[in-house]
Protein backbone atom coordinates (compact mmCIF):
# COMPACT_ATOMS: atom_id res chain seq x y z
CA UNK A 1 0.00 0.00 0.00
CA UNK A 2 1.25 3.83 -0.84
CA UNK A 3 1.05 6.11 1.82
CA UNK A 4 -1.62 7.84 0.28
CA UNK A 5 -3.33 4.57 0.69
CA UNK A 6 -2.43 4.38 3.91
CA UNK A 7 -3.60 7.69 4.83
CA UNK A 8 -6.58 7.19 3.45
CA UNK A 9 -7.36 4.01 5.31
CA UNK A 10 -6.32 5.86 8.28
CA UNK A 11 -8.72 8.43 8.10
CA UNK A 12 -11.66 6.07 7.16
CA UNK A 13 -10.91 3.95 9.86
CA UNK A 14 -10.34 7.12 12.40
CA UNK A 15 -14.38 8.40 11.10
CA UNK A 16 -15.51 4.87 11.88
CA UNK A 17 -14.30 4.69 15.27
CA UNK A 18 -15.23 8.15 16.24
CA UNK A 19 -18.58 7.20 14.60
CA UNK A 20 -18.88 3.88 17.02
CA UNK A 21 -17.88 5.50 20.20
CA UNK A 22 -20.32 8.34 19.40
CA UNK A 23 -23.39 6.02 18.76
CA UNK A 24 -22.72 4.88 22.10
CA UNK A 25 -22.43 8.02 23.55
CA UNK A 26 -25.07 9.90 21.97
CA UNK A 27 -27.51 7.91 19.91
CA UNK A 28 -28.48 7.05 16.44
CA UNK A 29 -30.77 10.20 16.22
CA UNK A 30 -28.53 12.88 17.89
CA UNK A 31 -25.11 12.04 16.33
CA UNK A 32 -24.63 14.00 13.29
CA UNK A 33 -21.65 13.66 10.64
CA UNK A 34 -20.80 17.30 11.91
CA UNK A 35 -20.12 15.42 14.81
CA UNK A 36 -18.39 12.62 13.24
CA UNK A 37 -16.05 14.50 11.39
CA UNK A 38 -15.38 16.99 14.21
CA UNK A 39 -14.41 14.03 16.74
CA UNK A 40 -12.13 12.96 13.82
CA UNK A 41 -10.40 15.80 13.16
CA UNK A 42 -11.03 15.82 9.55
CA UNK A 43 -13.38 18.70 7.77
CA UNK A 44 -17.32 17.75 6.98
CA UNK A 45 -16.34 17.48 3.05
CA UNK A 46 -13.87 15.06 3.68
CA UNK A 47 -16.78 12.21 5.33
CA UNK A 48 -17.98 11.95 1.76
CA UNK A 49 -14.64 10.80 0.26
CA UNK A 50 -15.57 7.71 2.36
CA UNK A 51 -19.18 7.71 2.87
CA UNK A 52 -22.13 8.75 1.02
CA UNK A 53 -24.27 9.20 4.18
CA UNK A 54 -24.35 8.44 7.82
CA UNK A 55 -26.21 5.25 7.32
CA UNK A 56 -23.87 3.88 4.77
CA UNK A 57 -20.55 4.63 7.58
CA UNK A 58 -23.10 2.76 10.09
CA UNK A 59 -23.66 0.22 7.87
CA UNK A 60 -19.63 -0.38 7.36
CA UNK A 61 -19.62 -0.33 11.53
CA UNK A 62 -22.19 -2.98 11.58
CA UNK A 63 -20.50 -5.44 9.21
CA UNK A 64 -17.11 -4.30 11.84
CA UNK A 65 -19.05 -5.49 14.63
CA UNK A 66 -20.23 -8.54 12.77
CA UNK A 67 -17.63 -9.59 10.58
CA UNK A 68 -16.41 -12.74 12.70
CA UNK A 69 -19.98 -14.07 12.60
CA UNK A 70 -20.20 -13.81 8.88
CA UNK A 71 -17.17 -15.51 8.58
CA UNK A 72 -18.27 -18.29 10.75
CA UNK A 73 -21.03 -19.04 8.42
CA UNK A 74 -19.49 -21.89 6.77
CA UNK A 75 -18.60 -23.97 9.95
CA UNK A 76 -22.10 -23.33 11.06
CA UNK A 77 -23.27 -24.84 8.28
CA UNK A 78 -21.50 -28.06 8.60
CA UNK A 79 -23.47 -28.60 11.97
CA UNK A 80 -26.95 -29.95 12.27
CA UNK A 81 -29.67 -27.53 11.26
CA UNK A 82 -31.04 -26.72 14.27
CA UNK A 83 -27.65 -26.55 16.10
CA UNK A 84 -26.13 -24.62 13.55
CA UNK A 85 -29.12 -21.70 13.38
CA UNK A 86 -28.99 -21.60 17.02
CA UNK A 87 -25.26 -21.53 17.41
CA UNK A 88 -25.72 -18.13 14.98
CA UNK A 89 -28.08 -16.30 16.14
CA UNK A 90 -26.46 -17.02 20.23
CA UNK A 91 -23.37 -15.63 18.52
CA UNK A 92 -25.47 -12.44 16.77
CA UNK A 93 -27.11 -11.46 20.51
CA UNK A 94 -23.40 -11.85 22.05
CA UNK A 95 -22.12 -9.62 19.89
CA UNK A 96 -25.17 -7.47 20.56
CA UNK A 97 -25.17 -7.84 24.25
CA UNK A 98 -21.78 -7.64 24.42
CA UNK A 99 -22.02 -3.78 22.85
CA UNK A 100 -24.54 -2.97 25.52
CA UNK A 101 -28.16 -2.10 26.00
CA UNK A 102 -27.68 1.72 25.30
CA UNK A 103 -25.61 0.76 21.96
CA UNK A 104 -28.47 -1.98 21.22
CA UNK A 105 -30.98 1.27 21.47
CA UNK A 106 -29.47 3.23 19.04
CA UNK A 107 -29.10 0.35 16.62
CA UNK A 108 -33.27 -0.17 17.04
CA UNK A 109 -33.42 3.35 16.18
CA UNK A 110 -31.59 3.28 13.09
CA UNK A 111 -33.18 0.49 12.23
CA UNK A 112 -36.09 0.92 12.37
CA UNK A 113 -36.00 3.90 10.17
CA UNK A 114 -37.76 2.90 7.21
CA UNK A 115 -35.16 4.27 4.95
CA UNK A 116 -32.53 2.51 6.28
CA UNK A 117 -33.44 -0.93 4.84
CA UNK A 118 -29.82 -1.58 4.08
CA UNK A 119 -29.20 -3.25 7.93
CA UNK A 120 -31.78 -5.38 7.67
CA UNK A 121 -30.90 -6.41 4.05
CA UNK A 122 -27.37 -6.94 5.14
CA UNK A 123 -28.49 -9.37 7.96
CA UNK A 124 -31.13 -11.15 6.32
CA UNK A 125 -28.43 -12.15 3.51
CA UNK A 126 -26.19 -13.55 6.62
CA UNK A 127 -29.06 -15.66 7.75
CA UNK A 128 -30.50 -16.93 4.68
CA UNK A 129 -26.10 -17.61 3.34
CA UNK A 130 -26.12 -19.84 6.23
CA UNK A 131 -29.70 -21.70 4.99
CA UNK A 132 -28.37 -21.65 1.56
CA UNK A 133 -25.50 -23.39 2.79
CA UNK A 134 -26.92 -25.79 4.78
CA UNK A 135 -28.86 -26.74 2.06
CA UNK A 136 -26.37 -26.68 -0.41
CA UNK A 137 -24.28 -29.12 2.56
CA UNK A 138 -27.44 -31.75 2.32
CA UNK A 139 -28.45 -31.21 6.00
CA UNK A 140 -31.47 -29.52 4.61
CA UNK A 141 -33.86 -30.72 1.37
CA UNK A 142 -33.79 -28.71 -1.65
CA UNK A 143 -36.98 -27.36 -1.49
CA UNK A 144 -36.75 -25.55 1.88
CA UNK A 145 -38.12 -21.92 1.46
CA UNK A 146 -34.36 -20.26 2.24
CA UNK A 147 -35.96 -16.56 2.39
CA UNK A 148 -39.02 -17.18 4.21
CA UNK A 149 -37.08 -18.53 6.90
CA UNK A 150 -34.15 -16.31 7.56
CA UNK A 151 -36.59 -13.55 6.94
CA UNK A 152 -38.82 -15.25 10.13
CA UNK A 153 -35.53 -15.94 11.96
CA UNK A 154 -33.54 -12.37 11.86
CA UNK A 155 -37.68 -11.02 12.91
CA UNK A 156 -37.51 -13.30 16.15
CA UNK A 157 -33.51 -12.01 16.35
CA UNK A 158 -34.63 -8.45 16.35
CA UNK A 159 -37.24 -8.96 18.35
CA UNK A 160 -35.27 -10.71 21.09
CA UNK A 161 -33.22 -7.63 20.92
CA UNK A 162 -35.88 -5.26 21.25
CA UNK A 163 -37.44 -7.01 24.32
CA UNK A 164 -33.74 -6.84 26.00
CA UNK A 165 -33.63 -3.01 24.99
CA UNK A 166 -36.87 -2.49 26.87
CA UNK A 167 -36.28 -4.91 29.88
CA UNK A 168 -32.17 -6.08 30.07
CA UNK A 169 -32.56 -6.92 33.80
CA UNK A 170 -35.26 -9.31 33.26
CA UNK A 171 -34.57 -10.60 29.20
CA UNK A 172 -31.32 -12.64 28.77
CA UNK A 173 -31.02 -12.47 24.85
CA UNK A 174 -28.85 -15.88 25.04
CA UNK A 175 -31.82 -17.93 27.07
CA UNK A 176 -34.64 -16.16 24.92
CA UNK A 177 -32.66 -17.74 21.30
CA UNK A 178 -32.59 -21.23 23.70
CA UNK A 179 -36.03 -20.92 24.45
CA UNK A 180 -37.19 -20.05 21.04
CA UNK A 181 -34.74 -22.59 19.30
CA UNK A 182 -36.30 -25.34 22.11
CA UNK A 183 -39.82 -24.67 21.16
CA UNK A 184 -40.29 -23.17 17.41
CA UNK A 185 -37.29 -24.26 15.30
CA UNK A 186 -37.43 -27.74 15.19
CA UNK A 187 -40.93 -27.55 14.01
CA UNK A 188 -39.98 -24.53 11.53
CA UNK A 189 -37.45 -26.92 9.93
CA UNK A 190 -39.00 -30.90 10.34
CA UNK A 191 -40.38 -30.81 6.98
CA UNK A 192 -36.93 -29.87 5.13
CA UNK A 193 -34.56 -31.89 7.48
CA UNK A 194 -33.20 -34.70 5.96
Amino acid sequence: MTNRAEAAAATRNNLIENADRLLYEKGYQDMSIVDITKSSGVAKGTFYNYFDTKEDLLLELSKRHLGGLTEEISTFSKQQPKESIQNYMIAYVKIVMASGDNMARSWIRFVVDPKNQIKWQFDLESLDNLIRLLVENQKLDQDTPVRRIAEMLITEIYGIIFSWCISPDTINPVDSVKSFCDLQLESILQNYTK
